[in-house]
């Protein structure tokens, strides 16, 4: 089949028209008219994820990061990123990258993340959203409430995560509505703060932004952008149970740049 069949039946359900306008999804290499057979599907394109792809011998990753955000000035692949790109390129692989398109639909990567974390009665963050523009964000309540230790124990558990950053001013007795943003998600913060939450899980926070979060009556908690690896397992079942004459795989490369020691 054709690049462009697979990415008409992926969009029935993840809609490019769903992305943020800054956003950069769809084909970043390789052509929609390409013959496809084997995919390979990933959180990132990182040099040792096109090692996995080429030592698969696959045709296609799927991504859900774009790999290419910033202009190019010079394709000088002295650049490591820019020698990725050429290898890529050289290795004749067609990539294609669905973000926040995927995490805004229905079924997406925040209703994932909600159902990795036991949540019910889920919402959208965001109060004027539809069914067809659920918008970023969900907001559900734990099947009980929670003190706090019980609560980051179950975040650590649910997440597979060893440690968790935290931002809070005024401990609670207990914990049940919980808000997640997959990603960076703390420039919606300002939403979440009017919807009455406990707790406000995203990644990336920066030291001002939790300044400005640390005087917000809620438990923010900075759990990496890396939390998102659940797109990983669900899009390869996905895609499998498309019934296509695709070789489907998951990569079994962690993409995670940060270490604890």
């Amino acid at each position: 089949m054709k690049l462009n069949e697979l990415i008409d039946k992926i969009t029935q359900d993840f809609p490019e028209e769903l992305a943020e306008s800054w956003d950069q999804v769809g084909i970043h290499f390789g052509s929609g008219s390409n013959s496809i057979k084997k995919v390979l599907v990933a959180l990132d394109m990182r040099p040792e994820v096109l090692e996995e792809a080429i030592d698969k011998e696959v045709d296609t990753l799927i991504l859900h990061h774009p790999p290419i955000f910033k202009k190019i000035q010079r394709f000088n692949t002295d650049d490591p990123q820019i020698n990725m790109y050429a290898q890529v390129i050289r290795a004749g692989i067609n990539v294609y990258a669905m973000h926040t398109n995927y995490d805004i639909a229905e079924g997406g990567m925040n209703d994932l993340l909600a159902g990795q974390l036991d949540l019910r009665n889920v919402r959208s963050l965001s109060p004027e959203a539809s069914f067809e523009t659920p918008g970023l964000g969900r907001v559900g309540e734990l099947p009980r409430a929670l003190a706090r230790e019980d609560l980051i124990q179950h975040l650590k558990e649910k997440l597979q995560l060893e440690h968790l950053i935290t931002i809070e001013k005024n401990p609670k007795a207990q914990y049940q509505t919980v808000a997640i943003i997959g990603g960076s998600g703390s420039s919606l913060m300002g939403k979440v703060v009017h919807q009455d939450v406990d707790v406000f899980i995203t990644g990336d926070i920066t030291y001002h932004t939790a300044h400005d979060l640390y005087e917000y009556d809620l438990l923010t908690v900075d759990a990496g952008h890396y939390i998102e690896h659940v797109f990983i397992e669900e899009m390869t079942r996905y895609l499998k149970a498309l019934n296509l004459p695709l070789d489907i795989h998951a990569s079994t490369t962690s993409t995670n740049p940060f270490v604890i020691e």
